[in-house]
């Protein structure tokens, strides 16, 4: 049944007036372009990025007119078997004086084919250059499951004097075509998968890229490579162009002859915009790594690559974005992961979506290259999102465990949006989704290591976490830090008589040590309660600075201390950060899973008797055992009197 609908469609496409084949190739691909909504995303994705300098108008353009031409090409598989040899000859020429000289050098030609709309075309070689005929010729092609379809494809294609030879089979044959000095055609490219190929880079993006054509001219010193592209110059009507590769002075290697077939594209492809709209941009070429943070391939050009390119560093070209959590210490915790996809990743331009009020602090960190702040949830906020589509970004990490972070990345029309499932908590607009092991104890895993087991499992990280601290250059003065707030979590927070007790402790075996008092301006009545009557304006050596610091000022005046004693808050986590020693002081919540984690001094407190993961009032930790914890800290550098 199959069979005799293709023959019926091939012969009405074929028998109707050419002009109303046109019509219908141009209705099938405006269709296509506009209901294929992944498709019609990836066109403009890689448009985008293959001619950054056009608007987004004529790389729409281009895009509708390649998905015409793409329904053009399949309606010609169908509609030339049908064809004669006076109606093909019409409607296609070979270019004048087209390197016809190759054929008559006598030596095996490989010709790199580009998947440009004409290119079913090129069976009929034979017909335009006559001393093919004389020849072997073979053409490498997908084998079809159906023995029908496979049996019609061999028969149409093969007429005019073309072997079809298989891709896993056709080898041996191409080598022994070659070796008589005939003419093997290779499909060059298409990415061939993750695990094929060689890596290398197009369009300044890593991919893989076929090395067939270049393998088989490189084993050959006398063999000749060649492209071949059919130029469109109408509806089923082009002009065949034939070009040779040549390297200069480079070595004959097939990393050579790939970059080189490959820059031969590139430079054709921004040769004009009917050249460009030729091409079949609906096809991912740089799929295989858009989801992988490890680009690891047992063969890699990428070196060669460069040094043809004139590169000294692999371009960052993909695009990486991260929606960071929502609140401090989550950012912070989360850091480590992005050092280390910002280095797995020496490819990508790593862009973090984060709250308004935590991007000077990125900025600063330089984590990242760029940064970009979430807008207010005021009646323009889900716009924000629909306005980012025009970036294309290539994946997201989505760090938060909420509905709200993933539609953000289904309007910004991210391809592939990566995040983690909990148990009855699914998240449908995610596209690439890692659920947590049933017998993984959430309790006792450390959240940024959840995150790292995430991204090692589902996305191949391999590179090792960075916990190094990110430290700013300022002096250590004689000075310690209290946290003594936590946002909205009253049960988090050690008491004002527990911090006033620390204070006069501290005092006593310090009197010359100034102690500031950390906090947002919700926590501003806590300390000053905390500070009454031993602030600065009553003689005192606290300092009370809740509610007055933006962040980088926080992060300056965090790094200018000794040492940090808090509640479990971002502001712990931010001076772990910075390499300031830590004292956390922990009751109900869990230090095992959200405890500072960078490589710097941390010494956690917990009531007696309470469990490793938490659930204790936390007063029940005396101001004694802090004092003593954070003594122990100043004296090695405190002179004895």
């Amino acid at each position: 049944m199959l069979m005799f609908l293709i023959h019926v469609f091939g012969f009405l496409a074929a028998a109707i007036p050419q002009f109303c084949a046109e019509k219908i190739a141009r209705f099938l691909g405006r269709a296509f372009f506009f209901v294929a909504r992944s498709r019609r995303r990836i066109m403009l994705g890689n448009l985008h990025h293959l001619l950054p300098e056009k608007t987004e108008k004529e790389r729409h353009a281009i895009a509708v007119e390649s998905a015409c031409r793409m329904v053009e090409m399949g309606m010609f598989v169908l509609a030339s078997p049908h064809f004669s040899k006076e109606r093909i000859l019409k409607s296609y020429r070979a270019e004048a004086g087209s390197r016809i000289e190759l054929l008559e050098r006598g030596k095996p030609i490989v010709v790199a084919v580009p998947h440009f709309s004409q290119m079913e075309s090129l069976t009929m070689l034979p017909l335009f250059f006559e001393k093919l005929a004389g020849r072997d010729n073979g053409v490498f092609y997908r084998q079809f499951k159906n023995p029908a379809i496979e049996s019609w494809v061999k028969r149409t294609r093969q007429r005019f004097g073309f072997t079809l030879l298989s891709r896993k089979l056709g080898l041996t044959q191409a080598i022994s075509f070659l070796n008589s000095c005939g003419t093997i055609s290779v499909l060059f490219d298409q990415s061939p998968g993750e695990h094929r190929g060689v890596l290398s880079l197009f369009a300044n993006r890593v991919t893989t890229s076929s090395a067939l054509a270049g393998t088989l001219v490189a084993d050959r010193p006398n063999a000749i490579l060649a492209t071949c592209h059919c130029e469109r110059t109408g509806f089923w009507k082009g002009t065949v162009k034939v070009s040779e590769i040549t390297l200069g002075d480079l070595p004959r290697t097939a990393a050579n002859y790939t970059i080189a077939i490959n820059s031969w594209l590139e430079g054709k492809l921004r040769e004009n915009a009917n050249i460009c709209a030729d091409w079949l941009w609906a096809h991912d070429r740089w799929r295989p790594f858009n989801d992988s943070l490890n680009y690891a391939h047992k063969k890699n050009i990428l070196p060669e690559t460069l040094a043809a390119l004139g590169l000294k560093n692999l371009p960052k070209e993909m695009r990486i974005w991260i929606r960071m959590p929502n609140w401090l210490g989550d950012v912070v915790m989360a850091l480590p992961l992005v050092k280390t996809i910002r280095r797995a990743r020496p490819d990508a331009q790593i862009t973090l979506l984060a709250q308004k009020h935590f991007a000077p602090m990125l900025e600063r960190l330089g984590v990242a290259e760029r940064i970009i702040a979430l807008p207010p949830k005021t009646r323009g906020y889900w716009k924000f999102f629909r306005q980012l589509r025009f970036e294309y970004p290539d994946q997201i990490f989505i760090f938060t465990n909420s509905l709200r972070g993933d539609l953000e990345a289904k309007l910004a029309g991210i391809p592939i949006r990566a995040g983690i499932v909990r148990d009855k908590k699914p998240r449908p607009l995610l596209t690439h989704k890692w659920f947590v092991p049933a017998d993984l104890n959430l309790a006792e895993t450390h959240q940024t290591r959840l995150w790292e087991r995430w991204l090692r499992r589902r996305h191949g990280l391999t590179a090792p976490l960075d916990f190094a601290p990110i430290k700013l250059a300022q002096q250590k003065e004689n000075r310690i830090g209290l946290i003594c707030g936590s946002e909205n979590s009253p049960e988090k927070r050690w008491s004002v008589a527990r911090w006033r007790e620390f204070i006069a402790i501290i005092s006593e075996k310090f009197p010359t040590l100034e102690i500031f008092l950390f906090g947002t301006k919700k926590d501003a009545e806590i300390t000053a309660e905390v500070a009454r009557g031993n602030d600065k304006a009553a003689g005192g050596n606290v300092v009370d600075r809740a509610g007055k610091t933006d962040l980088p000022t926080y992060m300056d005046e965090l790094a200018s201390c000794r040492a940090i004693c808090g509640n479990d808050t971002g502001g712990l986590h931010l001076a772990n950060m910075l390499g300031v020693p830590v004292v956390g002081i922990f009751g109900p919540t869990n230090p095992v899973r959200t405890g500072p984690i960078f490589k710097a001094p941390i010494k956690i407190l917990q009531p007696e008797g309470c469990p490793k993961t938490g659930g204790m009032d936390i007063d029940k930790i005396p101001a004694e055992k802090a004092a003593s914890v954070v003594t122990e800290i100043l004296a090695p550098a405190t002179p004895k009197k």
